[in-house]
């Protein structure tokens, strides 16, 4: 079984939720994807063809994004036979990124720019059709950044939906998820 950790905006693929998933799962092979999830062109070309390197393998794939990386898990499952869990989602970049340059947290030398073109092709990408694959959300009730509230009418009915009531944006207390992973790794 293959897990994939896809970051979300401002973060990297080196994060501790990375490393967290490689301990409790030993038996899968758990990565951080590094891709460049706010420009959407960019990132549909390292994420194809990251998984077409899975191909021929025997092992099932589980996307796990947070934030930005879920918009991407969700993206992943509507085109590929994968699994995803999206976590505090950000179903609708367009709207809530904004143009500019900013800092990846963690990483004091590198700076990402979001474009009015990064913005506009993210809506070639939404997912409008029943997904491929199985998906699952995880949500904190107390996210600062996205309305949770929103985000769970808008996907209710489609997917499972877990409610969280503490874990922020950032979903602290990430080892609460993998209950969830383990019964994906299950079915």
């Amino acid at each position: 079984m293959n897990i994939w950790y896809l970051h979300g905006f401002r973060s990297s693929a080196k994060s501790p939720k990375v490393k967290a998933m490689q301990q409790a799962f030993p038996n899968c092979h758990v990565q951080g994807i590094n891709y460049t999830p706010h420009s959407p062109v960019v990132a549909e070309e390292i994420l194809i063809n990251e998984y077409e390197k899975l191909i021929g393998r025997d092992d099932d794939l589980i996307v796990v994004g947070t934030s930005l990386g879920g918009f991407w898990a969700r993206w992943l499952a509507s085109e590929l036979p994968v699994k995803s869990l999206m976590i505090n989602p950000s179903l609708h970049p367009d709207k809530t990124l904004e143009t500019g340059e900013f800092k990846v947290f963690g990483e004091f030398d590198e700076i990402i720019k979001v474009t009015n073109k990064d913005l506009q092709d993210f809506n070639h990408y939404k997912v409008t059709s029943e997904p491929y694959g199985q998906c699952e959300v995880a949500l904190a009730v107390d996210d600062e950044v996205l309305d949770s509230e929103k985000t769970a009418k808008e996907l209710e009915g489609i997917y499972p939906i877990h409610k969280f009531e503490t874990g922020a944006h950032r979903f602290t207390g990430f080892e609460r998820v993998f209950p969830i992973i383990e019964k994906m790794i299950g079915k």
